[in-house]
């Protein structure tokens, strides 16, 4: 049987116009709710279409931050809570959030820590076909301000911009490291948006 979610608070109202404010000033956001396979678990998505420009779509989670996120390892190993963030372009604004609420859902299941580097093999191509396959996790590049917000005194939330990247910058990822591959993105002035844009050239 599934439980429904707790309404958001105060707080996380104001948290959800922030952020709506940051994707889309002038246009209208649309919020929408998920639930997964079990019912037990919730998420509420943001989405605002024509953002940052038309033919875009901006989509971001609001309530992940709901769920425990361990990250890092010994004594530098704590809970960090995040909300994920995305701009698409080419993309069906339903499709765009589905590409957000999928990992999302199995990080949480998982126990999956979300993070600056995280990768989810394979999720853009199941969602989506085409172009880039797999899903990297950056620092909000294209929303600064939502690199760190403060939802309560004793509770910061950080935004992860969720950046579709192919097999090629995978492996040099692995290989080394995200400092290195976000130089190499920033020298090629890649669309961060285009799922269909061509692979870096990494040699």
């Amino acid at each position: 049987m599934s439980a429904e979610p707790a309404p958001p608070s105060d707080a996380e109202v104001a948290m959800a116009r922030f952020a709506a404010d940051q994707l889309g000033r002038d246009a209208a956001p649309e919020f929408s709710e998920f639930s997964d396979s079990s019912g037990r678990r919730w998420l509420d998505v943001l989405t605002v279409r024509d953002a940052p420009r038309p033919g875009h779509v901006s989509v971001s989670t609001l309530s992940m931050h709901r769920w425990v996120n361990v990250v890092g390892s010994g004594a530098d190993r704590h809970d960090e809570r995040v909300e994920l963030v995305t701009v698409l372009t080419g993309v069906d604004a339903g499709d765009a959030a589905a590409l957000l609420v999928a990992p999302a859902f199995t990080a949480a299941a998982e126990g999956w820590p979300v993070q600056a580097g995280t990768v989810f093999p394979g999720v853009v191509g199941e969602v989506l076909g085409g172009g880039a396959q797999h899903l990297l996790l950056t620092a909000p590049g294209l929303f600064p301000r939502l690199a760190r917000y403060r939802l309560e005194p004793d509770l910061a939330v950080r935004w992860l911009q969720a950046v579709p990247i192919h097999d090629v910058e995978r492996d040099f990822l692995d290989a080394r490291g995200l400092e290195a591959l976000e130089e190499r993105f920033a020298a090629a002035e890649i669309a961060v948006a285009d799922l269909r844009r061509p692979p870096v050239d990494l040699a």
